[in-house]
C-alpha cells in the first residue's frame, strides 16, 4: 500500500504546485483566462479535432513554461537576495522561454479561429 501511498502524496505536491502558481503569479491567471476564452471559441466554433489538438498543446507549452518560469524565479531568490547579473539572465530566459511559447499560442489561435471569425464578420457586415 505504501507506494500507492507515495504515488497519491506525489500527486497532492503536482496540484499545491499548480495552485501556487495560480494563485501567486498574474501571468499565470492571465494564461488560464485565455485558455478558458479559447476552450470557449473552440466551442462553439465546433473545431475539429487536430485543431484541439494543436491548442491544447499550446496550452500545456505556455502553462508549463510559466511554471518552470516560477520555480526558477523562487530557486534563484532562493540562493541569493543581491542583484546579480546571472541571477538575472536566469530569470530573463525562463521569462524569455515563456514569451515564446506564448507568442506561439496566439499564432496557433490564429491559425484555428481567424478564417471562422471572418466568416462571421461577413456575415454581419454583407
Amino acid at each position: 500500500m505504501k507506494p500507492m501511498r507515495s504515488l497519491l502524496k506525489s500527486f497532492q505536491y503536482a496540484y499545491e504546485g499548480m495552485r501556487y502558481c495560480l494563485i501567486t503569479q498574474r501571468n499565470m491567471r492571465i494564461h488560464f483566462f485565455f485558455v478558458s476564452l479559447v476552450t470557449l471559441g473552440g466551442i462553439v466554433f465546433k473545431i475539429q479535432l487536430v485543431e484541439w489538438i494543436a491548442l491544447f498543446v499550446t496550452f500545456s507549452l505556455v502553462i508549463t513554461s510559466e511554471m518552470f518560469n516560477t520555480a526558477i524565479e523562487k530557486t534563484v531568490d532562493l540562493v541569493t537576495e543581491e542583484w546579480s547579473e546571472k541571477a538575472k539572465i536566469a530569470k530573463d530566459v525562463a521569462a524569455g522561454a515563456v514569451l515564446i511559447n506564448a507568442v506561439v499560442a496566439v499564432l496557433v489561435g490564429f491559425l484555428v479561429f481567424f478564417h471562422r471569425i471572418v466568416e462571421v464578420l461577413e456575415g454581419w457586415i454583407f
